[in-house]
């Protein structure tokens, strides 16, 4: 499969070049114009491949949502998140606030009448057209929330260079009615595997549906609605045609080739010798620099679908063994469990052997023996098959540490973490495709959008939240027994119905960057990041007494001395989140070239 990405893109390329058979039409043979790029079916389909560009794929940005959202830190002294530290600066340029991929889907858009294609072929390219620029638009419109809506190419005279920016009312309605129509006119299967196709355009419809309702009901906004009803329709739509996830968590984010994998509606392919990602690589060094804080291990269920607060399975936080026992599945596949073999802490162990006390092999043999590991094992090595033997692994220990898989706080992550794919060589050789699209998402926007109508019910949870708790090895979730009592660590501002459904939001879409803007559009912000990061709970004496490892009681205060217990932390309190930062602000360079643009308010004081 990952072959045909070639052979596609040569064949593509061939079409620009193919005679027209009409030969009175005569265009200059040495460079392309807009008349030459777009005449046939071809040209558009060669022309729209760039726009699959915008998919960030398993970039450097990868982790910058949960980053920001609180559920991972950066391993780095201040690397806190800008946003809970109160000091996000407004940029000169950038920022976010770039229209240059509008115009180049603007120019196909502003060709398709001129062109040699039947009306059918002209509505589908359309339609992809309208997909990539409302992506876009969805993207602008969640930072900025009054932007400009441009919908044809501009040039240096254009009066819409310097006009004021377009109502968020205008900008929504806008997007969802260009999907709407995308929806209806896209070839049902697309240009064939892993293209935009109409499940992907409705998977769009519900994530941006779900968004901007639930954004407008917690912003004091109207046509809440209206948006939160059509992400309903277009997630029963996909889930229609694919009611089901895939059994294998781990797989859908370590394998190859994900073409076959139903529940990925669209991925970013890498194939070796011509596009390659770092993230594996990162993942089994010391490069990747992010790891997990309490706020996401806290967040999962305990096997009998209660939280850790009620559940009579949970063991409780005295050590990392017990934390991690009868939790979900996703938690193991998200977050490495402790370990420990009774090899030394060199870091040169090329084989490893088992500790004689059997609680120090629990999670390896856990995850081993397991039928739903994926292309994980423990204990972890990296790329030179060099064994860590024992996790947490401290950055922080006296008594000897391992250059990779470390972290300050005891959580190291390794979602992404395979040894089935090479990364010997060099940083950009990762193979494993990355999920843009999945089914699970959708089931998720499709549960969370019924609830803000009043209209969940148990049939819908079954379709959606239990067919992803039964992926994690977690009892259903039944409806009728979720109270007030259910979590006592629940948000009291916060339904408990609705507080589980946000539950497994986090819980399996956890590392893709879904939760800064989850909690901007629910406005918690303030309640999340204002928290200071905290981590592991350990006995200070077993990594040595370092000075530098620092604990915090379970009130959150910082306690010192030698063979101590507490919770590991490395990040200040935060500062504290702003109540402007719910919305970015514009760049100064833009502001000064259109005196008609105006700062979102806060940002200019």
């Amino acid at each position: 499969m990952k072959a045909k990405i070639l052979l596609f893109t040569i064949l593509l390329c061939i079409s620009i070049i193919s005679c027209n058979d009409n030969f009175l039409e005569i265009y200059p043979k040495d460079e392309q114009t807009e008349a030459t790029a777009f005449v046939t079916y071809e040209n558009f389909k060669t022309y729209a491949w760039g726009f699959y560009e915008i998919f960030d794929g398993y970039s450097d940005d990868f982790f910058s949502g949960d980053l920001n959202g609180g559920l991972f830190t950066r391993m780095t002294a201040g690397g806190q998140t800008p946003w809970s530290m109160g000091n996000v600066v407004v940029p000169t340029s950038g920022g976010g606030w770039s229209f240059s991929f509008i115009r180049r889907v603007n120019i196909m858009l502003d060709n398709i009448d001129k062109s040699k294609m039947t009306e059918t072929e002209k509505k589908h390219w359309r339609a992809v057209g309208l997909f990539f620029r409302s992506y876009r638009y969805i993207q602008l419109l969640s930072r900025f929330q009054d932007v400009p809506w441009i919908e044809h190419t501009l040039n240096e005279k254009s009066p819409e260079l310097y006009m004021p920016r377009d109502l968020r009312d205008i900008v929504a309605t806008n997007i969802l009615r260009d999907l709407t129509e995308a929806e209806q006119n896209i070839k049902t299967n697309g240009d064939g595997k892993n293209t935009i196709n109409n499940l992907v355009v409705n998977a769009l419809i519900s994530r941006f549906g779900l968004f901007e309702g639930t954004w407008r009901k917690y912003h004091g906004l109207n046509d809440v609605s209206k948006y939160l009803e059509a992400s309903v329709t277009a997630s029963q739509k996909v889930i229609a045609k694919i009611p089901n996830v895939y059994d294998n968590f781990d797989l859908l984010f370590n394998s190859e080739d994900l073409s076959n994998i139903e529940e990925v509606l669209l991925f970013k392919q890498y194939t070796p010798g011509l596009k390659g990602h770092a993230l594996t690589r990162r993942t089994r060094t010391g490069e990747m620099q992010i790891e997990g804080t309490r706020y996401l291990v806290d967040s999962y269920l305990c096997t009998d679908g209660h939280p850790i607060s009620t559940s009579p399975l949970y063991c409780g936080s005295a050590n990392e063994y017990d934390n991690f026992r009868n939790r979900d599945r996703r938690l193991y596949l998200t977050i490495c469990p402790p370990y420990k073999t009774s090899d030394s802490y060199s870091g040169n162990i090329t084989q490893w052997t088992r500790h004689p006390d059997p609680i120090y092999s629990e999670y390896i043999d856990l995850i081993n023996n397991s039928t739903w590991k994926g292309n994980k094992s423990l204990p972890i090595s990296n790329f030179r098959t060099l064994y860590c033997t024992r996790m947490p692994n401290l950055a922080s220990a006296k008594n000897g540490v391992f250059n990779w898989g470390k972290t300050w706080m005891g959580y190291f992550v390794w979602r992404y973490y395979n040894t089935t794919t090479d990364v010997s060589t060099n940083t950009d050789v990762g193979t494993t495709d990355a999920p843009i699209f999945r089914v699970a998402e959708v089931m998720l926007n499709y549960a969370e959008a019924s609830f803000e109508l009043g209209q969940f019910t148990q049939e819908i949870a079954d379709a959606t939240i239990n067919k992803l708790r039964k992926r994690g090895g977690i009892e259903k979730m039944v409806v009728k027994e979720i109270n007030a009592a259910w979590d006592t660590k629940r948000d009291p501002d916060v339904d408990p119905v609705l507080w589980e459904i946000r539950r497994e939001r986090i819980a399996e879409l956890a590392t893709e960057g879904f939760h800064f803007d989850d909690l901007r559009r629910w406005k918690k912000a303030e309640t999340v990041l204002n928290m200071q990061p905290r981590g592991a709970f350990i006995n200070k004496a077993e990594y040595g007494n370092s000075p530098t490892t620092k604990l915090l009681n379970e009130k959150g205060e910082p306690i010192t001395g030698d063979n101590i217990e507490g919770y590991l932390w490395y990040h200040d309190a935060p500062s504290g989140w702003l109540p402007h930062y719910y919305l970015y602000p514009l760049p100064l360079k833009d502001l000064a070239l259109n005196k008609k643009l105006t700062q979102n308010p806060g940002w200019d004081e």
